[in-house]
């Protein structure tokens, strides 16, 4: 716990005056600052949250990200998820979060601010709602989307992934943006409060995309199956292996590979 003590603690006064200089007026609907400028401002602060944090992130696959605007689909090991991806990317990127993060203090103002959307899986008509306005950026090439298309969390990283929601590709899909496939691990040890690092070991990787040629008369049952079955294999053969590499390095001799750190 006093890791994250800490962070909050040397983050503070970074994260106040981003509050009241951009987070309110960036996060209202009317607001007419350039997304580019949007996703600068936040990203620097994460940047500094991470540092704070301890996160030693480790990025690979970054050549595989197209120039063209795309879709993230990952799978998800943690509430710090998305602190990955702001280390890993400069271009701007918006994520889908549980409509929960929306009144998180702070955390929901820099989510609206870089107009990520919030959706209600017990409302269906609203989830719609939602991917629709997904689909409409990405079809006006507006900016990067991440998607969990898993729903929730895997708590124990042991376990295979849940299986990806199909519906959470068809916005992409219907929009022809590439579906960039990506690993992320070890996001669930920053908010873990029974061990502290002096480094946080976390991971992210970005697989080969699907182009729209490629996945053209193909239903999204198909596309979430193969998605998913990427970064399964990604995670199982190669993402556990290295973690368990830099853990060793960092940990002492009571690292285990099988326990939940």
């Amino acid at each position: 716990m006093w890791h994250i003590l800490r962070a909050v603690l040397l983050s503070s006064i970074r994260i106040i005056w981003g509050y009241f200089s951009w987070m309110i007026s960036y996060s209202r609907k009317n607001c007419k600052t350039p997304i580019e400028k949007r996703y600068k401002k936040a990203r620097k602060l994460i940047l500094k949250v991470n540092h704070n944090l301890k996160l030693d992130v480790l990025v690979e696959g970054k050549e595989n990200i197209p120039e063209e605007t795309c879709c993230f689909y990952s799978n998800h090991m943690g509430a710090a998820d998305p602190l990955l991806y702001f280390a890993a990317l400069d271009k701007p990127t918006t994520f889908v979060a549980k409509k929960e993060v929306k009144n998180l203090p702070f955390v929901g103002k820099v989510f609206k601010s870089i107009k990520g959307q919030f959706l209600d899986r017990a409302d269906l008509k609203q989830s719609l709602r939602v991917m629709m306005r997904v689909q409409e950026s990405l079809a006006k090439k507006e900016i990067n989307w991440v998607i969990f298309p898993e729903g929730k969390r895997t708590k124990d990283h042991m376990e295979n992934i849940l299986p990806f929601h199909h519906g959470t590709f068809r916005a992409a899909m219907k929009a022809k943006v590439p579906l960039v496939p990506t690993v992320v691990f070890g996001s669930f040890r920053i908010l873990h409060t029974n061990h502290n690092f002096k480094r946080y070991p976390t991971y992210i990787k970005f697989l080969k995309p699907i182009y729209p040629s490629e996945y053209e008369g193909k239903s999204t049952e198909e596309i979430a199956k193969e998605i998913q079955s990427r970064v399964q294999a990604e995670l199982t053969f190669e993402t556990r292996k290295i973690d368990h590499k830099r853990m060793v390095e960092l940990r002492d001799s009571y690292y285990r590979f099988n326990r939940i750190y």
